[in-house]
């Protein structure tokens, strides 16, 4: 098979929400370093509109002169429990398989750290085809600037009418539409669905054999 079954010859996916169900593991880490070092107490609400966004920028704000000791206390939680907290959302290594046999390239575009990123899809049990092709260090404006998705099409030769970007997040869907990317909203990460119904995209799935639909027909 190959791409000239499907309008697209290049799937780029957001990471955290979107490909692996990292969620509770990165409000759990937020939620750690704020006891720690603030001694504050944090909700789950207050930390889903975080995820997707620069950690460092985060932690500047949230930190202020604690922001360095915030970060420390943040990463030795992340860096101790990543492995036990981090899955594949169910069906979605398998669509990644399928879209390899259509001869589609798939990328991650993501704000977090190229290594823990890798480390996050292997453990996940994505296949090796699956590589980040755009991390919080390939660029100085991240989403929902379009520099992120500007790079991962450029490091992947493909131009925005031969992509598709996914993600669950309205920063995933406001970036995709400053690069000139169609876009599919999911549901199942950390975004609120209704806020993602308010963005423009070309589709929303709320489970992954719906989005499995909309990229294979």
């Amino acid at each position: 098979m190959s791409t000239q079954d499907l309008p697209w010859k290049l799937v780029l996916f957001d990471l955290d929400g979107t490909l692996i169900n990292s969620i509770d593991l990165v409000v759990a880490a937020w939620q750690h370093a704020f006891a720690d070092v603030l001694g504050k107490q944090l909700d789950r609400e207050t930390v889903l509109p975080w995820i997707g966004l620069p950690l460092t920028d985060t932690i500047a704000e949230q930190g202020g002169d604690k922001a360095e000791a915030l970060r420390a206390s943040y990463d030795q939680f992340m860096q101790a429990n990543h492995d036990d907290m981090v899955t594949a959302f169910a069906g979605l290594p398998e669509l990644l398989d399928d879209l390899a046999v259509y001869n589609v390239g798939t990328a991650v575009v993501t704000a977090k750290g190229r290594e823990l990123a890798e480390r996050g899809l292997r453990v996940a049990g994505y296949p090796e085809t699956l590589h980040v092709a755009a991390a919080m260090e390939d660029t100085r404006e991240h989403k929902p600037n379009p520099a992120p998705l500007l790079a991962a099409l450029a490091h992947e030769g493909a131009h925005a009418s031969d992509a598709v970007y996914v993600g669950d997040a309205i920063y995933d869907l406001q970036a995709a539409e400053a690069a000139g990317i169609p876009a599919i909203g999911v549901t199942w990460g950390a975004g609120k669905r209704d806020a993602l119904h308010q963005q423009r995209a070309l589709a929303f799935a709320d489970a992954p054999d719906e989005l499995r639909a909309q990229l294979l027909g």
